[in-house]
């Protein structure tokens, strides 16, 4: 482990001596991923002997960097590594320190698979971002979740894991759960394959605490505040992020919203009656025309029409592809 360390801290020094010629906002980059990726040394002293370098009275900036961006072809879902880094400096007490805030970002039509600085793994899907500081190993790691995401925490009692989505605190140690936290939606809902965690709920006056345990699956209400466990079966509820769609009696019009983020199309419904329809079927890296198909085959009433989207020159505007659901 000694040898290790040593071998960090050499790394740590030549990065530093070979970086010394590099333009300002080249060295905050590279200091930010250099206090992400150091594992056996202390990542906070790190970070300050970076900024140390980089110059700590520096005015504020904020510098957006497109690191991987993938995109969907043919309406088939990917599984692409996409990130989106921000930095940004702060004043506190008098003195200019330099903090930088890291925002992953998966968007419509994708799934993305990104690995956290502690060795966590985690899944986000489509329309989904984390986002997190760095330096990100300290007393605790906490990230911030909009969307879905599944999560493989890995272990480390003296630093506990703290996700925040929405109303909603999910606290861990090591563990695997899914957490899905869509602005749009009424509801939280957390899934647990394994581990236990501690799920706790607030709306500014009341706090509601409770604890999870493998197989467990419960949804937060943000307009109440109350949570409810939920008798669903948590391998369906985790399913999309080894890129499986499945549908367990879900109705026609959240079938058309994971269709919309899914492939990154826009669903239109025609007769408020289909609605009433449900749908079982599992997907696995199936194409959209595909999955329509075999929607149609599986529910003689009804017509499912694609209608590819146009080709848009005009910066700015999109132009999405189309799936109109009506009665044959």
């Amino acid at each position: 482990m000694k040898k290790d360390t040593g071998h960090k801290s050499q790394q740590l020094s030549d990065f530093l001596n070979f970086n010394s010629n590099l333009a300002e906002h080249e060295k905050q980059i590279q200091a930010a991923v250099m206090a992400g990726i150091t594992e056996q040394i202390d990542t906070d002293q790190a970070f300050k002997k970076v900024m140390g370098k980089t110059g700590k009275r520096t005015k504020t900036k904020k510098l957006i960097q497109q690191i991987t961006r993938v995109a969907a072809i043919l309406a088939i879902p990917l599984l692409v590594y996409s990130s989106w880094s921000i930095y940004k400096q702060f004043s506190e007490s008098q003195k200019k320190i330099q903090l930088a805030e890291q925002e992953f970002i998966s968007p419509v039509g994708m799934r993305s698979h990104v690995i956290l600085p502690d060795g966590t793994k985690v899944w986000l899907n489509a329309e989904s971002k984390i986002r997190y500081s760095v330096p990100f190993i300290r007393e605790k790691r906490e990230i911030n979740i909009e969307g879905q995401a599944f999560l493989d925490v890995s272990h480390n009692k003296k630093s506990p894991f703290i996700v925040n989505a929405a109303n909603t605190i999910i606290e861990v140690t090591g563990t695997s759960f899914d957490v899905k936290a869509y602005p749009e939606e009424e509801q939280v809902t957390v899934a647990l394959q394994k581990g236990s965690v501690n799920l706790q709920t607030s709306n500014g006056v009341e706090t509601k605490t409770t604890r999870m345990k493998a197989g467990d699956y419960f949804t937060v209400e943000k307009s109440t505040n109350t949570i409810h466990r939920q008798k669903l079966n948590v391998d369906k509820q985790i399913a999309w992020h080894k890129n499986v769609l499945v549908l367990d009696d879900t109705p026609l019009e959240e079938m058309a919203v994971l269709l919309e983020r899914w492939y990154g199309v826009k669903v239109f419904i025609t007769d408020d009656e289909l609605k009433q329809y449900k749908f079982n079927a599992t997907f696995e890296n199936e194409p959209l025309n595909r999955v329509l198909e075999l929607l149609e085959l599986s529910s003689p009433k009804l017509k499912f029409t694609y209608n590819p989207g146009k080709i848009n020159k005009t910066p700015g505007e999109k132009n999405y592809s189309t799936v109109t659901i009506s009665k044959k």
